[in-house]
């Protein structure tokens, strides 16, 4: 029988990792993560710093940061027993009041928290100007990148800073380096857009480009329609051309638009006054004796019944 033994010398120095720490964390954690921690239960968080860790290993500041932050703040989600979290820690140092100042003195800069004055709509405090510093200085965001960050958190009803400096966080760990990464990152898809892409038969796999959101965008927030309306369009577009086109429903639904539709009720209001006109034109004119054979020459293609369509039906049978 194979036997596995420990070494009695190597049990002395012994090493208490917190049970949270095994059943939550052990199994996700990466080597780094995993290097990291154990230096820290071994040799204490007193003395211990950031370049120091990196010193010892031989890492970058930012993979220390980076393996921290997941010990902090994904097994900090599962609280140990007295309440704590696995690591404590915050990568943002403080500012002091001559710091910020120098900080300011910078056009970027102030242009930066002019910025964010205007998206909160009220001054920012002491502790959120160093927030947007630590994004600035100490993620290495740009001034551009910084300001996009602002609208997308605040768009996305994240309003709070510590909620802004987390996504800043996550975007760093994602590799976000420059405003066209944030862009590909976040790119808006609009909700409706799953729904669009089915009922005009797209592809389950089919990935939407740019041009093709603009179009679901312009309809969902220029025109304010819903899926009431745009499924309409939809189905129409089908019915129509046989074939998922953006370009032929966004035809339809620009027409709508121009002509004040809000709501369905009106979409039939529409249908019904375009079927009245034709049927005005199509009225035959008073024409002479004298010329009713020529008119019944040239309605001979038009001696069969001509075909009745539920197009309520065919509309509801297509969504």
């Amino acid at each position: 029988m194979e036997m596995v033994t420990l070494n009695s010398d190597l049990c002395c120095d012994a090493l208490v990792i917190p049970a949270n720490a095994v059943e939550k964390c052990l199994r996700e954690a990466n080597e780094s993560q995993l290097k990291i921690y154990l230096y820290l239960l071994k040799y204490g968080t007193q003395n211990s710093t950031v370049s120091s860790i990196a010193d010892y290993f031989n890492y970058s500041e930012q993979d220390v940061k980076r393996a921290l932050r997941f010990w902090n703040g994904k097994c900090g989600t599962g609280k140990s027993s007295d309440g704590g979290n696995v690591v404590e820690f915050s990568a943002k140092p403080v500012y002091s009041k001559e710091k910020i100042e120098q900080f300011t003195d910078k056009p970027d800069v102030r242009q930066l928290l002019f910025v964010a004055e205007q998206y909160m709509g009220r001054p920012i405090k002491p502790d959120e100007i160093s927030t947007i510093l630590y994004i600035y200085d100490e993620l290495g965001f740009g001034a551009d990148l910084v300001e996009y960050l602002l609208e997308y958190c605040i768009s996305n009803n994240k309003k709070s800073f510590r909620s802004i400096e987390s996504v800043a966080v996550e975007w760093k760990d994602a590799g976000v380096g420059t405003l066209e990464d944030a862009r590909k990152l976040t790119r808006h898809i609009p909700k409706e857009m799953k729904a669009v892409m089915e009922a005009l038969g797209f592809p389950k796999d089919h990935q939407p480009v740019e041009a093709e959101v603009a179009y679901v965008r312009r309809w969902t927030e220029r025109y304010g329609y819903g899926m009431d309306i745009i499924g309409e369009a939809c189905a129409r577009t089908v019915l129509a051309t046989g074939k998922p086109s953006l370009r032929y429903a966004n035809g339809i639904l620009k027409g709508w638009h121009d002509a004040k539709v809000e709501k369905p009720e009106d979409i039939i209001a529409l249908d019904e006054e375009f079927r009245r006109n034709n049927v005005k034109e199509a009225s035959p004119a008073p024409s002479s004796a004298k010329g009713d054979k020529k008119k019944s020459s040239a309605g001979k293609f038009r001696n069969f019944k001509e075909r009745e369509y539920d197009y309520d039906a065919l509309m509801k049978d297509m969504m």
